[in-house]
């Protein structure tokens, strides 16, 4: 069995950030590719089928809220158990991704096949949109154990030492999905609902790969049947660490849907321009989220190794790039937002609501890049609690009240106030929180300081 993962406590730090980042990255931006390419795609069916679009893609979210949280959970828990020698709990870690995945798959298939349409009109769903919307959510939900699965197992792999065969499985599944796109929505005239079918055959493609590479003992970890015996010691330690990921995940969804709701009263022009808006911000957020998904089993590892001034170096580093990254994206998108909008639709109405929208929305968006990446230090030291406030600071705490508040005293614009102004706050308790958690630890609590 190679060892893949004791790299983690002696190569040089920079070098194991690119290491596993960049695949991850890869992996995220190629994620994020699609589901734009999806909604050029859709776009060309009107302003209906984004809005559509935006009212499914919340439910879409917690899907992968689910499957990112369990494999974030499970990935900890590989990566601090393999620093510390405990192949077998790894082993039997992967198993119980596979079995959560079934049996989540199974529950959201039953709930969208009883209650879509009660749910989509709870999303904010006018009824232009309700149609399209349940077309596209009946497949999504009908083949969730897939989205589950490959998210899940992704982590997973990323987790024991493997970012770039986790690249390679991103990259064949949006292959997939971009080549069938066309062929679902415009061939078979299929339309919004073409799109999902395209989504959930391309990760059938990617789960078959992942699974093949479990079982057929080509990584660290080798898998069985009996792995997927529920153990719910392992269970309960995934979610130790995986529930707060997943809350985060989900706390996005449920501020996602009470915008959506708030802007249905506007119509549903406004519902499809933050549709829009939140697929590139997504895209922009991709690259710092696949730096901390790098940076997760970095830490981690050495957590469990006892090796503390790696992890100093490590965050250091990922924070700096991190930062870096989404000021970039800010930049651009606060100068030309048109210019990235008019990439979906050529809708003038849809646009001059969009443009005005992202400018305010991303006036912050540098310290969104910070609170990612700490965020992800919690997660991968084992710190349950600190990371559970803070995947529902941002979202829930924070921006669902300034949402409230903002959208009463400024109408359709307070909306978009409330993106900027809960940056700002969610930042700066995470930051006093790492600061403080650091020096408890006994690790070097200068955020910026590059060491080594």
């Amino acid at each position: 069995m190679r060892n893949q993962s004791s790299k983690m406590g002696t190569e040089n730090i920079g070098s194991l950030l690119i290491h596993f980042s960049v695949p991850a990255t890869a992996s995220m931006l190629v994620t994020a590719s699609y589901n734009i390419i999806d909604t050029i795609f859709v776009g060309r069916l009107g302003v209906e089928a984004i809005a559509a679009l935006s009212i499914a893609f919340p439910f879409q979210m917690l899907l992968g809220a689910i499957g990112i949280g369990t494999g974030v959970g499970a990935a900890s828990l590989i990566a601090r158990s393999l620093g510390a020698g405990q192949v077998e709990v790894a082993r039997k870690a992967v198993g119980q991704v596979i079995f959560l995945s079934l049996f989540f798959g199974i529950i959201f298939a039953l709930v969208g096949y009883l209650y879509m349409e009660p749910i989509l009109v709870m999303f904010g769903a006018t009824p232009e949109i309700v149609g399209p919307a349940g077309e596209y959510m009946s497949v999504i939900t009908g083949g969730s154990v897939m989205f589950f699965l490959i998210m899940g197992l992704n982590n997973v792999v990323r987790g024991e030492g493997n970012p770039r065969f986790s690249m390679s499985v991103m990259i064949a599944t949006a292959i997939v999905n971009i080549i069938l796109d066309p062929i679902f929505i415009f061939v078979l005239n299929m339309g919004v609902q073409g799109a999902a079918v395209a989504t959930v055959l391309a990760k059938i493609v990617g789960v078959a790969l992942i699974l093949h590479y479990f079982i057929s003992g080509r990584g660290e970890i080798k898998i069985n049947f009996s792995c997927l015996k529920p153990e719910l010691e392992n269970i309960i330690k995934i979610y130790v660490i995986g529930f707060p990921a997943m809350i985060m995940q989900a706390s996005t969804n449920i501020s996602l849907i009470l915008a959506n709701n708030i802007l249905a009263q506007y119509g549903h022009v406004p519902i499809a321009a933050l549709g829009l808006i939140f697929r590139l911000i997504m895209f922009a957020l991709m690259p710092v989220i696949g730096i901390s998904q790098g940076l997760l089993p970095i830490i981690g590892y050495n957590f469990g190794a006892g090796k503390l001034p790696r992890i100093s170096e490590a965050l250091n580093k990922g924070l700096l790039v991190g930062v870096a990254v989404v000021t970039f994206f800010g930049i651009i998108y606060f100068t030309w937002p048109v210019l990235f909008l008019s990439i979906f639709t050529g809708d003038s109405e849809l646009l001059a609501y969009g443009g005005q929208a992202m400018r305010i929305m991303v006036f912050m968006f540098p310290l969104v890049g910070g609170q990612i990446v700490f965020t992800t230090y919690f997660q991968a030291a084992g710190r349950g609690l600190p990371s559970l406030i803070l995947s529902i600071l941002r979202e829930m705490l924070i921006f669902i009240p300034l949402l409230l508040v903002l959208s009463r005293v400024f109408g359709l614009d307070g909306v978009w106030y409330a993106r900027p102004a809960s940056d700002l706050l969610a930042f700066s308790v995470t930051y006093l929180l790492i600061t403080r958690d650091l020096k408890r630890q006994g690790i070097s609590p200068g955020i910026l300081k590059w060491s080594g």
